[in-house]
């Protein structure tokens, strides 16, 4: 499937919005009541982590329920791909991470939360946690991966759903969709509700092969009502759990149709690096975390006092951006390479 630089930008825009209300948490919580206050929860309400999670489960959604002739050993293929590159960046990433906690720590001596938990565990549970993290998708050593089961069976649900015969209405489609969804918040909400929400990727994928039988649903008129309606979402004033989770998910629908169906704002988002940027997007979900308690543990630690809060924070994260993005640079170079080793497609999902 051709990549689309304007969504690769969204992705970008996304993880950022999770790498800077992390760091934030880590070294200044108290800047996360902008976020709750007003006037400044106007521009930020609804802007956490947790949208962009929602976020890209819709697009997960969308990509992976792309229309398939269903075969086993296709599905089966897809299963391993997808399994192969969660647990590729998860070993290398914790791998270097556990390494570099005690790297960092014997030189600057002030560890951050999450490298106190690695070295307080020594290192045979960092192996087996290491094992788990990688291969199980648990989260001992980067709490950002809490989501990845429910991203890896988002991805297989909404696969089979691609394969459903074509001779099925797009109708039938959707019910189908929504119906699975129910089936899984009522057999697990709080595990389930994730799943759920990717389906609602499924779900406009649908609707944008139908939208010419859709016209009034792409007037400029109806399209901004869509879209304060995906605001409305958003930020809707509500505490985390199930209710809030879909209400983002349905904007993150609402505001991936505006989107698809507004010319200058796909062409405004497809310039500049952000679509680069985007491509590693994987990647930066995985490291940041990581990335950013290596950074916090030793050059916040340099900067602190040596320069005020408001230039030694900016620094920190620059700094941990870009080693991010390197890294992220990185490790989809190395799982491109084993996959052409292999003679295996990547997933681009």
């Amino acid at each position: 499937m051709k990549r689309e630089g304007w969504i690769d930008s969204c992705r970008f825009f996304a993880i950022f919005v999770i790498m800077a209300t992390h760091f934030l948490a880590d070294l200044l919580p108290g800047a996360l009541a902008l976020w709750e206050e007003m006037p400044t929860r106007l521009l930020l309400g609804g802007l956490t982590g947790k949208f962009s999670v929602a976020f890209f489960f819709v697009l997960l959604g969308y990509f992976a329920c792309s229309p398939k002739r269903f075969t086993l050993r296709d599905f089966g293929s897809y299963a391993f791909r997808r399994y192969l590159q969660f647990a590729f960046f998860v070993l290398i990433t914790e791998a270097v991470y556990l390494v570099g906690c005690r790297g960092v720590s014997a030189l600057f001596r002030a560890p951050d939360e999450a490298a106190r938990l690695v070295l307080s565990d020594g290192w045979r549970y960092n192996f087996v946690y290491l094992l788990r993290d990688s291969f199980l998708f648990e989260d001992h050593y980067d709490a950002t991966l809490w989501c990845l089961q429910q991203l890896f069976l988002s991805s297989l649900v909404c696969r089979l759903l691609g394969c459903l015969p074509e001779r099925l209405s797009p109708l039938t489609r959707a019910g189908i969709a929504v119906g699975i969804g129910v089936l899984l918040l009522l057999l697990s909400p709080a595990y389930c509700v994730w799943i759920s929400v990717s389906l609602l990727g499924c779900l406009l994928r649908l609707a944008l092969s139908e939208a010419d039988r859709l016209p009034a649903l792409t007037k400029p008129p109806v399209l901004i009502g869509l879209f304060a309606a995906a605001v409305l979402c958003i930020k809707a004033p509500l505490e985390e759990g199930l209710t809030l989770y879909l209400l983002e998910g349905l904007g993150a629908f609402l505001l991936l149709w505006v989107l698809f169906r507004t010319a200058w704002a796909r062409r405004l988002l497809g310039r500049g690096p952000f679509p680069r940027l985007g491509l590693w997007s994987m990647g930066l979900f995985v490291v940041h975390t990581p990335v950013f308690s290596l950074v916090d543990s030793s050059l916040y630690v340099l900067l602190d006092g040596r320069l005020p809060l408001w230039a030694a924070l900016p620094v920190t994260f620059a700094v941990g951006l870009t080693l991010c993005v390197l890294a992220s640079r990185l490790l989809h170079a190395a799982y491109g390479a084993l996959s052409r080793r292999f003679g295996r497609e990547r997933v681009n999902a």
